[in-house]
């Protein structure tokens, strides 16, 4: 029975639903879920234009464990692949239990003008499926772009789903959803990198994050971050040796409790 009021209340879009939103690595989670002005190779699944700054072929997977619902997880990879001026990523998602699973491909292209100005855009493959019951499928759209104004200030904009596309299920009326999000990052320090990010997800409240990275040590970053529509509290760390990284984070929310998210990544 349990397992069957899961699925409706994820269908439904309750607050079980509202996980399934843009999936971040570990860093970018630990830093208030700021994927927007941050370069990172989890950018593929916030704004496309961050992977402009990979500046060598990097690949990650990631494992994320929500304890309000022993059985449901979230399992993730993300391929960045730079050439000359131009990028390439691949980013696969997959959300839920047994019974009920979302999955979303996507594939960016990011263009590099003058080495300020970064553009991206990504296409989306979603599938819905509901054992005994089928699976829908839908495409969307994502188009962001990634400007320095200098050595210390990045800002981003990035505009997901803005032709409102929908699952193509004649029985259920299912919507992706579709939000537009504005960032700025600053580079305090060498060490030291504070980011932030307004977003509105329509039909939902502006949300405002804020998060910083602070790299203790040669091989270990702290970071923390904060959200307020809803209320989230986030931290976590990340070891750097050589070409492979170790992520992990938490994230607390005052109705689904804690969840666990470990990435790893490595640079070729």
């Amino acid at each position: 029975m349990n397992r069957i009021l899961l699925c409706l209340a994820m269908l439904q879009g309750s607050v079980v639903g509202s996980l399934a939103q843009a999936h971040l690595g570990a860093r970018l989670t630990a830093m208030g879920n700021n994927g927007n002005t941050v370069e990172d190779v989890w950018s593929i699944q916030g704004n496309p234009a961050g992977i402009s700054g990979i500046s060598a072929v990097t690949a990650a997977i990631d494992y994320t464990k929500y304890l309000f619902a022993t059985e449901l997880s979230r399992q993730a990879m993300a391929i960045a692949i730079p050439f000359q001026k131009n990028s390439i990523g691949i980013g696969l998602d997959r959300y839920g239990i047994a019974e009920y699973s979302e999955i979303k491909a996507s594939l960016a292209v990011v263009k590099q003008f003058g080495g300020q100005l970064g553009i991206g855009l990504k296409g989306n493959y979603h599938q819905l499926k509901i054992n005994n019951y089928g699976a829908t499928t839908a495409f969307s759209l994502g188009v962001g772009f990634l400007y320095r104004l200098n050595k210390w200030f990045l800002l981003g904009f990035y505009a997901d789903n803005p032709a409102l596309q929908k699952y193509k299920s004649p029985a259920v009326k299912l919507t992706i959803p579709t939000s537009f999000h504005l960032g700025l990052s600053y580079f305090i320090s060498d060490k030291v990198l504070l980011a932030t990010d307004l977003s509105k997800t329509l039909q939902l409240p502006i949300d405002v994050a804020i998060g910083i990275d602070y790299e203790l040590l040669s091989l270990l970053s702290l970071r923390g971050g904060l959200t307020a529509k809803p209320f989230k509290q986030y931290a976590g760390f990340g070891l750097h040796y050589r070409k492979l990284m170790l992520d992990m984070a938490v994230a607390s929310d005052p109705y689904l409790g804690y969840s666990p998210q470990i990435t790893l990544a490595y640079v070729f």
